[in-house]
């Protein structure tokens, strides 16, 4: 069962291309697992079992079939397009947002576990699939940068307190680029080659998104095109909505050690098997090298509710402030924080205009 679990993701994606293969509003049909995975992940019990997994290769699997079906996904679009003849506006709609959710879920977590490894083929697989959502070098921000400094002000991956998801999706995304772009910089200047060097992650990451929306355009025309590039702008957008929920309002101060308090865990049934285990969270930032089949829940570290419930919330700004993000922070504040991080935990809480907690339990 350990190996079966995750071909969740593998069956979310296929309704995705049998959606495009019927055509019609059956364009839909990808996008639409949301809600049934929303409502599953929600009446289900929090999962805190390991994996048994002994043979590795058959974990991996569904990581590799991914990357297949991805490609699957725009060529069901293409010929989708391509033969559908008159193409109603609603019907545009669908498809430009189920390559949106597929993009993002699960192509984002399969994207993630594969720029761990260490071998190059998984690592190139993850460059591929990062193109679906607009960042093929994701990679570079994520590993030197987030991981290092998590929860803190110069990592642009942490969502502040009192910020709502519409402005942290811009600014994490200015964020990530404008590191990659420094860290592109140092690398081009010792080897001497420009920035847009042929053989530099720049001009690879533009000519991978180039090429993909130059096959939509060839095979099916201009508008094809413009719904596959708003479905990968789409893709883009909800990545870093669900990466809001990751970091929510932590905090630590800098140059202090990171521990597994300054992480978020999502440890709902649907939420862990959908994402390869991202959301089980601390774990993975304690080894990042680890295997998702490999990553032990920690029942007693910060937890939040299903993943897909937070995104749900926060699109709602003052629902997942009061119901979900204030309480948690509060717990955070009280039984994990250090007494450095409590100050850091009262400006932050006073720059979002939030209940200082923290003075009302100390009795001040």
């Amino acid at each position: 069962m350990d190996y079966l679990r995750y071909y969740l993701a593998t069956a979310v994606v296929m309704c995705g291309v049998l959606g495009f293969y019927w055509g019609g509003y059956w364009v839909f049909l990808g996008v639409g697992t949301f809600i049934p995975l929303l409502i599953l992940d929600m009446l289900l019990s929090y999962d805190y079992q390991p994996r048994a997994i002994r043979y590795p290769i058959l974990a991996d699997v569904p990581l590799y079939l991914h990357v297949l079906l991805m490609f699957a996904v725009y060529a069901a679009f293409i010929h989708w397009a391509a033969t559908a003849g008159s193409i109603a506006p609603g019907q545009w709609l669908g498809a430009i947002l189920t390559l949106g959710w597929l993009g993002a879920v699960p192509n984002l977590p399969v994207n993630h576990e594969l720029m761990h490894r260490r071998g190059r083929f998984a690592r190139a697989c993850a460059t591929i699939l990062g193109t679906f959502y607009a960042d093929p070098t994701r990679d570079v921000a994520h590993v030197h940068t987030h991981h290092i400094h998590l929860a803190t002000p110069k990592d642009s991956d942490t969502a502040r307190r009192g910020e709502t998801v519409y402005g942290f999706v811009f600014r994490a995304t200015a964020g990530s680029f404008g590191d990659f772009l420094k860290l592109e910089k140092e690398s081009c200047k010792r080897r001497n080659v420009s920035l847009l060097h042929p053989r530099g992650r720049l001009f690879k990451a533009l000519l991978q998104l180039a090429v993909l929306l130059g096959i939509c355009a060839w095979f099916a025309g201009p508008a094809a095109a413009l719904a596959a590039l708003a479905g990968i702008v789409t893709a883009k957008l909800l990545v870093e909505m669900f990466n809001y929920y990751q970091h929510y309002g932590l905090v630590r101060v800098l140059g202090s050690n990171y521990g597994q308090q300054h992480l978020w865990n999502h440890l709902k049934p649907i939420s862990r098997q959908l994402s390869f285990e991202i959301t089980n969270h601390n774990d993975h930032h304690m080894d990042s090298y680890l295997p998702f089949y490999r990553l032990q829940p920690k029942v007693d570290g910060p937890q939040m509710p299903s993943i897909l419930l937070c995104f749900l919330a926060g699109l709602l700004p003052p629902v997942w402030f009061s119901h979900i993000a204030q309480p948690r922070l509060k717990d955070w504040d009280l039984t994990h924080a250090t007494d450095e991080e409590r100050e850091l935990a009262r400006e932050a809480n006073r720059a979002a205009n939030w209940p200082n907690w923290l003075n009302t339990e100390a009795g001040q």
